[in-house]
């Protein structure tokens, strides 16, 4: 048995050395015990609610965002595979309280729902539509049943500007209950309804500046103006690495963060939507860390990894706290709008002069000793916006999405509704279960029919509504009320006739 833990134990750091090409210390890491996986006390910073996010955990499920605290809502995405259990998660996230977000990353959300008995807490994943299949190479947490997976592009949306930052509460509601926090060791349902309450801090970061050397202070100044040196640098960053998702990123964004990291890519976005690690290198990045969480890793001491904190520390000291690793950061970054968006920017040298992030693809481990960065700024010039500026955002989204849903009508993926449309409660209208004794019919969240006869159908007059995507849905109720069985299509009306119809297209409703 010991002779085993060995061979794994030295096979596991041999992969590690040839999928992230990074260098690992001499010393082998100590073993992460479960409490010292606890966030140190700190002091929570003064918030207020930005924006919610709602997530429908079945196939076809509504993604939605509200900037008004849930009055209304505007639907940006759909569910294309509800998740169905949790799985263990991944070392960080063991700083996360439960019910929150342990990660946000333009390739994935992570909630914690594991208890504090192990330093591998069990994890709920949301993840982006170029990650439903697993990369080559890929070095992250893979979420395979615990993963709501959805259609939304990876780096946009609830992945991007309206992602949630560490620390977010998530709530759970299911048909016998309203929202409440996650509980513990909670495994997800179909049908259960999520939501995000995302909040930022009253007095909001304005700039990180790091000096990039052993010692360098680490000084973060807010936007009213305060400044303070909250930690030191460890050990100085050498240069980039292949880090995940930093191919939809950005150069300068921030891919990740997380209760022991800030990734920030060197790498552009890319234009081709298929895996990464196939066809040639398009990630490029480093990550800012705490010292004793990276003493943990395979990639202690690694010369891309910005270690922040005492040297070779021996307990928890900045993991898991702000203003680094909780509540301050989320993905903001968009080429059209530079002033709302997090920007690493770099010093070389002995200069006062802050220059754009280079562009940096593949393994590079002394990219940045050989321009001779003396320093990194991460800076949000323009704060976070307004209701004004989340309200333009929220309906970019949604153009987005009505586009990709449009586009899908006219490959004939997607129902397209015209004139009267039946609707049945079931799929196969004699398969209807012998329990079921009532039907109720939903358009877009809104009861509109009910009977109790069968075979529970309703007659959809489509010319009612705007052309453009809508749902219906059916619930079948047993005689307690209890329902039994739901069905959601998601629909395009097009009584305009703007959209060809597709000969291989099913029936409506059928």
């Amino acid at each position: 048995m010991i002779y085993y833990r060995y061979v794994k134990f030295y096979l596991f750091r041999i992969v590690a050395l040839i999928f992230w090409g990074l260098s690992i210390c001499p010393q082998a890491p100590s073993v992460a015990g479960s409490p010292k996986e606890v966030p140190p006390t700190f002091t929570a910073p003064q918030t207020v609610e930005a924006w919610r996010i709602r997530l429908e955990n079945y196939v076809q499920g509504p993604i939605s965002i509200s900037t008004d605290g849930g009055v209304n809502w505007q639907v940006i995405g759909r569910v294309t595979a509800p998740a169905t259990r949790n799985l263990t998660g991944y070392l960080a996230a063991g700083y996360a309280p439960l019910s929150t977000v342990a990660a946000t990353a333009v390739h994935g959300i992570r909630i914690r729902v594991g208890d504090t008995t192990t330093a591998y807490p069990a994890l709920i994943n949301i993840v982006p539509a170029e990650f439903a299949q697993t990369p080559n190479y890929y070095g992250g947490h893979i979420s395979g049943a615990s993963g709501i997976y959805t259609d939304i592009p990876t780096g946009t949306a609830i992945f991007r500007e309206f992602a949630p930052s560490v620390g977010n509460v998530m709530l759970v509601k299911t048909l016998a209950e309203g929202y409440r926090p996650l509980p513990v060791n909670y495994s997800p349902a179909v049908n259960d309804s999520y939501m995000i309450i995302v909040t930022r801090p009253v007095n909001e970061i304005h700039d990180v500046v790091i000096e990039n050397k052993e010692g360098g202070d680490v000084t973060v100044t807010y936007e009213n103006g305060e400044s303070s040196v909250v930690t030191h640098v460890a050990k100085p960053v050498a240069g980039v690495g292949r880090f995940d998702g930093c191919s939809y990123t950005g150069v300068g964004a921030i891919n990740t963060n997380h209760t022991c990291v800030i990734t920030v890519s060197t790498a552009p976005v890319t234009k081709l939507r298929e895996l990464e690690g196939v066809g040639s290198e398009r990630r490029g990045g480093f990550q800012i860390v705490p010292s004793y969480h990276n003493s943990q890793t395979e990639e202690a001491g690694a010369p891309q990894m910005l270690v922040l904190g005492t040297p070779k520390s021996h307990t928890p000291e900045i993991e898991g706290t702000p203003p680094l690793f909780s509540g301050y950061f989320n993905l903001s970054w968009m080429a059209d709008d530079p002033g709302h968006s997090w920007i690493c920017s770099i010093r070389r040298g002995g200069g006062t002069t802050w220059e754009p992030m280079p562009e940096l693809i593949g393994n590079l481990p002394d990219a940045f000793a050989r321009l001779g960065v003396s320093a990194f700024r991460i800076a949000r010039e323009q704060g976070s916006g307004g209701k004004p500026w989340m309200m333009a955002r929220a309906a970019a989204d949604v153009y987005a999405y009505l586009g990709r849903r449009a586009a899908l009508a006219r490959a004939g993926k997607d129902e397209i509704a015209r004139g009267t449309t039946l609707f049945y409660a079931t799929s196969d209208q004699l398969q209807v279960p012998a329990a079921a004794v009532f039907a109720q019919f939903y358009l877009d969240g809104e009861m509109v029919g009910l009977t109790n006869s069968r075979p529970y159908q309703w007659t959809w007059n489509t010319t009612h509504v705007a052309d453009g995507e809508h749902t219906v849905e059916s619930r079948l109720l047993d005689e307690n009320g209890a329902v039994i069985l739901r069905r959601n299509v998601v629909y395009w009306v097009d009584n305009l006739n703007a959209i060809k119809p597709v000969a291989t297209a099913s029936a409506p409703g059928g």
